[in-house]
């Protein structure tokens, strides 16, 4: 079939020009730090306020309860706030990124796994009473991790492009360094706390996690160099310090389960394996299934779900031209190939699994709102499984039918990874907190 002429009734916004939707999302952060500003201030100027009052109880003594106690639960405000802030976050993060020319690769989510593992194993050591909860043990607790472990990618990313743009986007070697000067910086911060639980004598120290992990990081920092040459230098960095990281904090879980604190007794990794693999299975048939799609959009230059550069959303609804046809045919089934979607995915059901898994065999409490009404609707914890595996097909429905403007591929890809922080990384701290019995 011959394209057809389309008549392009309006141009996209360029890429240095915020939207509406950014723009009001931006303010919606501005009046969220004026109003937290206030409530700080008031607790000061004037005690008992209704603002300071507020914000005590709905989102200071929830924190405060988890970090010393480990069974507190949301609310509904504290909820709702960090709902929307999260949403706003996402819009006005990615319409910067689009601003200061950052390229949008699928490659980027995937260099952020690494810190969604370094959050799991952090408030799983932090569950384990690692941490003091009057100090490092405060930034390893929901919501706050969120935001730590922001300001170490966000660090991170700038450094290495620091580094990347004062010596030469061809020294790859100085970004390794780097991330192995800021991979020694956190065993600085974080292994006190850690090894402080374990007497060891020099040689035992030496055969133990909490020394073969740490090096073992270090090593992978190095080792992985070469396979990294095909990442932007920012790619590189967060791969290498977040592995890193993980291996250090891997080493307080890996101390917990042979050597266990406070009468604990963890259980078999039977659960843990199964629930990690079977979902893995699952996306493994779901990648291939896809394959052959996602080759014929590539061939013809066209990524699933992005409209060609040019094209506003309201004109590629009009459009009749093989393109749009071939495009809106191939997407769905290539949507399902794509690793960022499955990425997502996975993560949802493993959350699901391990959710169901601790609350009925291992009696866990739920501490999301929304979460215990589902379960409360099912009667069951296994219908909130149910609906993890719901959830995973809507994600792929949503980028399979949802059309992204190219100057939208940032957002799209922020998207993707909210998906795994509400999905993977609490599915992972599930797990891994189930072997140990914490």
């Amino acid at each position: 079939m011959a394209d057809n002429s389309p008549v392009l009734s309006e141009v996209p916004l360029p890429d240095h020009q915020f939207s509406l939707m950014e723009r009001g999302a931006a303010t919606l952060i501005l009046t969220a730090v004026i109003l937290l500003l206030g409530a700080i201030a008031g607790q000061e100027i004037a005690p008992g306020n209704m603002l300071s009052e507020g914000y005590e109880s709905y989102f200071i003594e929830p924190h405060a309860q988890d970090s010393t106690t480990g069974d507190a639960g949301y609310n509904p405000v504290d909820t709702l706030a960090y709902s929307l802030l999260l949403v706003s976050f996402v819009v006005v993060i990615s319409s910067w990124l689009r601003r200061i020319g950052l390229p949008a690769r699928d490659s980027s989510i995937i260099a952020l796994v690494p810190w969604v593992i370094w959050a799991s194993l952090g408030e799983v050591n932090e569950d384990g009473r690692l941490f003091d909860p009057e100090g490092l043990g405060g930034l390893f607790v929901s919501p706050l991790i969120h935001f730590h472990v922001a300001i170490w990618v966000i660090v991170t990313g700038w450094m290495c492009h620091s580094v990347s743009k004062s010596a030469g986007s061809e020294n790859r070697i100085a970004i390794t360094q780097l991330a192995f000067i800021l991979t020694c910086l956190q065993m600085v911060l974080f292994m006190p706390d850690i090894s402080q639980h374990w007497e060891k004598d020099p040689i035992s120290l030496l055969i133990s996690p909490l020394f073969v992990a740490p090096i073992g990081g270090l090593l992978i920092i190095i080792l992985i160099h070469p396979f990294l040459e095909c990442c932007t230098a920012i790619e590189q960095g967060l791969i290498q310090t977040g592995l890193g990281g993980s291996c250090m904090h891997l080493s307080g879980w890996l101390m917990l389960y042979t050597e266990p604190l406070n009468d604990r007794t963890p259980i078999s990794l039977i659960p843990m394996i199964m629930i990690l693999i079977g979902p893995l299975l699952l996306c493994m048939v779901l990648w291939f299934t896809g394959q052959q799609a996602r080759s014929e959009l590539h061939h013809m230059g066209l990524e699933p779900g992005i409209i060609p550069e040019g094209v506003s959303l309201d004109d590629w609804d009009c459009q009749h031209s093989s393109t749009w046809e071939r495009m809106e045919a191939l997407t769905p089934r290539a949507t399902i190939g794509l690793p960022i979607i499955l990425l997502a995915m996975y993560g949802q059901m493993v959350d699901g699994l391990a959710t169901s898994v601790g609350l009925e065999n291992y009696g866990y409490g739920e501490k999301h709102v929304l979460s215990q009404k589902v379960i409360d609707i099912a009667g069951t914890a296994w219908g909130f499984g149910v609906l993890k595996f719901g959830l995973a097909a809507i994600i792929w429905w949503l980028f399979a039918t949802a059309r992204f403007e190219h100057r939208h591929r940032h957002l799209r890809l922020l998207v993707i990874l909210c998906l795994l922080v509400v999905g993977l990384a609490p599915g992972l701290r599930d797990v891994l907190r189930m072997t140990l019995g914490v």
